[in-house]
């Protein structure tokens, strides 16, 4: 039965990207991205001159990442990794709170920054931390309300500097792109 669905988002999806001849309406690539597992489907579109990868989003424990270019992600230039976790409840600020606690416990010379982050359907809670000249992480949970048992989890971790104003600007149209189809 999950296979039949999968499938048939796919082929719903594919429909949306094709004129009623069947051909392509235009020659670009088709920027909108489907990742699922056995319990979630999401949508997310992929910035251009980003590449989403879900292969090697395994070795960062995520379900796709983004990059610019493979050099850049060896070298700790951005990586913006998206996660879907299991909602214990509604408090996913908790859970933000949390998981900051614990980089806390880690790192005495953290600091923490405010995020402004936004959805248009889903409610964001976000924070940057960072230990200057280190690492620079920009949290952002995302819970798309109570009728998901699902929620997302999106981070962009830059080695040794902050993020320029392009790559704040991808990650904000990435995490505005988000769309929960299920879970």
């Amino acid at each position: 039965m999950q296979q039949i669905f999968k499938i048939s988002i796919i082929l719903i999806l594919g429909l949306i990207y094709r004129n009623s001849l069947g051909q392509s309406a235009d020659t670009t690539k088709i920027s909108s991205l489907i990742v699922y597992g056995d319990s979630f489907v999401f949508g997310v579109k992929e910035p251009t001159s980003w590449k989403g990868d879900i292969e090697i989003a395994k070795d960062f424990s995520s379900n796709i990442i983004f990059y610019k270019n493979k050099s850049d992600l060896k070298n700790g230039g951005a990586l913006i990794q998206i996660s879907i976790f299991s909602k214990q409840d509604e408090e996913t600020e908790e859970d933000l709170k949390y998981d900051i606690s614990r980089y806390t416990d880690k790192y005495t010379d953290l600091k923490e920054q405010n995020l402004l982050v936004s959805h248009g359907k889903y409610k964001c809670f976000s924070k940057m931390v960072y230990v200057e000249k280190n690492f620079y992480q920009y949290i952002v949970y995302i819970n798309p309300g109570e009728k998901f048992k699902n929620g997302l989890s999106v981070a962009m971790n830059i080695s040794k500097r902050a993020a320029t104003e392009e790559e704040l600007q991808t990650f904000r149209d990435i995490i505005f792109s988000l769309v929960i189809l299920k879970g």
